[in-house]
């Protein structure tokens, strides 16, 4: 086996490898800038988690109004994550460090996808080339997604043909992740990923998407994330975030669907992810706040259950379990995703959830049939709601396409909680899981009874790129930068 010197991994450091830790904690960030990166948007728009806090008067993302800086995760992931790229690739890392490059690859990719899904049209083709910005259209910057992983998987598979031990050496100084600097598990992740995107563009361009999940789970090409590899996940040595937002801060609380979705079908899953509320009103039930509520004062809802999160817990990036839906979603679309079938994957999926948290029961629960419960809120019964679904666990293979989608994707977005960018886009993509509608909305675009499809881009962005938005905005959606408009891979 061959050893890499300190010499050798100090020249590493100093011409890319160091630039790879603050990608992986852009993605969903690792510092309190999530909470206007996605909690207060996203996260909410998932059904994950909502704010107690009536910030700005109730007048915020969570009823609808575009509040001009908070959707931050295009600078955390712009400025994060495709400006250390740009140096990288500046560098010529691509040339001397393979293995580096094709990981920041993958995080470009896992960050810049998430823009892409929730500004649409992005400039990410021709990012930092040339004195003028140009926005690519949704579509345009898939295909590139899919090109860049492939680049990515070819680095590291040769990487690992080559020397193995001397690869992992290279990379676990500036793994942040728990991936632990292998090789493997990358490969993995970046398979997810186009697996991921694939299945987005399953409707809008199945030939591409066909390919492309097919290819993601071709053995030869490095196998996907499991319940063996566990999360792709990334440490903050000064502490989880969400554990502040949740505690310090008492900004964040359980969504009313996690409860009502959970609690019905008596998922073991809820106390990992939930704490009983501590209104003594409650009695130590769990009890989550409806998306986009009237929020008088803080204190009315404050005491709702909180996310049982500590401050050692990694910020889940990608869940090992995920991919498992994912191929139960493609088995149903008549796609090779490995000899397996819809039933197969999607029980296959929920066993893997089960074992990264850390929960047992799986076999019992898969009989269940059992449904949501009805939310009733004690502060204001005007927000009261009956079950807005029927979906059960157990599967059923007499049913419709769109009944077992529905059990794929509510089975596949209580296993991804809690990261809210990700099942927003699955919601607006497929319409599943069933969610709650605001009950106020401050958006003359988005009427009672409707759900927001997009974030409008950040006024810093179009005073900075006003040709470019302008043309992006013109070409790609509609003539109007609407949180009303829906995105390329969407329904229309």
């Amino acid at each position: 086996t061959k050893l890499i010197s300190d010499a050798s991994l100090s020249q590493d450091a100093n011409e890319g490898g160091f630039l790879l830790p603050t990608m992986m904690n852009s993605i969903v960030s690792t510092g309190t800038g999530v909470q206007t990166q996605q909690n207060l948007q996203s996260e909410s728009y998932a059904g994950y988690l909502e704010a107690p806090t009536p910030f700005l008067n109730n007048e915020n993302t969570m009823t609808y109004f575009m509040v001009n800086q908070w959707p931050n995760s295009w600078n955390i992931s712009t400025n994060g994550i495709m400006n250390n790229w740009l140096l990288m690739y500046k560098k010529g890392i691509e040339k001397k460090y393979p293995d580096l490059y094709g990981i920041s690859l993958i995080l470009k990719v896992a960050g810049a996808h998430r823009l892409v899904d929730v500004f649409g049209p992005y400039p990410y083709t021709k990012y930092g080339q040339g004195a003028e910005v140009v926005f690519d259209s949704e579509e345009t910057a898939y295909k590139a997604f899919f090109v860049d992983l492939d680049n990515a998987v070819k680095a590291l598979l040769a990487a690992e043909v080559a020397d193995k031990n001397a690869d992992v050496a290279r990379f676990a100084k500036w793994d942040r992740s728990t991936l632990g600097g292998e090789y493997t598990k990358w490969i993995r992740l970046a398979n997810t990923l186009r697996l991921r995107l694939a299945m987005r563009i399953s409707v809008v361009s199945p030939v591409l998407a066909k390919e492309q999940a097919e290819k993601a789970t071709l053995p030869a090409n490095g196998g996907l994330l499991n319940d063996a590899t566990g999360s792709f996940a990334v440490v903050n040595p000064s502490g989880n975030p969400y554990y502040t937002m949740t505690n310090a801060w008492s900004d964040t609380r359980i969504s009313a669907a996690v409860v009502t979705y959970l609690e019905g079908f008596g998922d073991p899953r809820l106390p990992a992810y939930a704490l009983p509320a501590v209104d003594p009103a409650l009695g130590g039930a769990y009890k989550g706040i409806r998306p986009g509520v009237a929020k008088p004062t803080k204190a009315v809802y404050e005491n709702f259950s909180k996310y049982n999160v500590l401050t050692t817990t990694p910020v889940k990036q990608v869940d090992g379990a995920e991919s498992y839906f994912l191929q139960a979603e493609g088995a149903l679309r008549g796609w090779n995703m490995g000899g397996g079938t819809a039933k197969s994957y999607y029980e296959d999926g929920i066993r893997a959830s089960f074992k990264i948290n850390g929960v047992s029961g799986a076999d019992a629960y898969l009989l269940s049939t059992s449904k949501q419960t009805a939310y009733v809120d004690p502060k204001n019964p005007a927000n009261n709601s009956p079950a807005i679904s029927n979906v059960t666990v157990a599967w059923d293979e007499a049913a419709s396409f769109q009944g077992k989608l529905e059990k794929i994707i509510t089975q596949k977005w209580i296993t991804m909680f809690p990261e809210g960018t990700e099942a927003w886009s699955e919601f607006r993509r497929t319409g599943y899981p069933k969610q709650y509608y605001v009950m106020v909305s401050y958006n003359k675009d988005l009427p009672l009874g409707t759900y927001i499809k997009r974030l409008a881009y950040l006024s810093s962005v179009v005073s900075t790129s006003q040709t470019a938005v302008n043309a992006a905005v013109t070409s790609y959606l509609g003539g109007k930068d609407s949180p009303a408009t829906p995105l390329w891979w969407m329904p229309k």
